[in-house]
């Protein structure tokens, strides 16, 4: 199951200023180059794509992004389906503190001014992993998404 959206961004923040036009342009650029490759793919393999995705930011990018996805799934014929993480706030300002995040300090303003959507997938779900381990909260993803494949 390839996974791969969540590293191009890595690319595109590596090469560029983060946020900067350069960065937009090659972030872009790189999801339609994994994009491309996806929609080369068999239908019955499963694309998985990690992202949060938040209404509010400056750039509208993240919007322009879901609807990206959206029509990579309309174009593969497939359904899309949505799990979306969330965790309690002091839970994720501790999850953030670790010294492999970097978005610690403005994390309490995000959940102030933004929202985690998913407009238009086909299912949706809410996953409060608080107190999971990320293993957990995997198989307990994959559970739903199998429940939602026609048989």
């Amino acid at each position: 199951m390839p996974t791969f959206w969540k590293a191009g961004c890595w690319i595109a923040i590596t090469l560029t200023d983060y946020c900067s036009s350069e960065y937009y342009d090659a972030a872009r650029r790189l999801r339609n180059i994994a994009f491309e490759c996806v929609l080369r793919l068999p239908t019955n393999i499963p694309v998985i794509l990690t992202n949060v995705i938040a209404t509010g930011g400056p750039s509208g990018f993240a919007e322009e992004h879901w609807k990206a996805v959206r029509h990579l799934a309309r174009d593969r014929g497939c359904s899309l389906n949505s799990a979306t993480l969330d965790c309690a706030p002091d839970e994720q300002v501790r999850r953030m503190a670790l010294p492999s995040r970097r978005a610690h300090k403005i994390m309490p303003e995000l959940r102030r001014t933004r929202s985690l959507f998913d407009d238009g997938a086909d299912y949706r779900n809410r996953f409060d992993n608080s107190g999971s381990d990320p293993h957990t909260t995997g198989l307990e993803i994959a559970s739903w998404v199998r429940a939602t494949l026609p048989l």
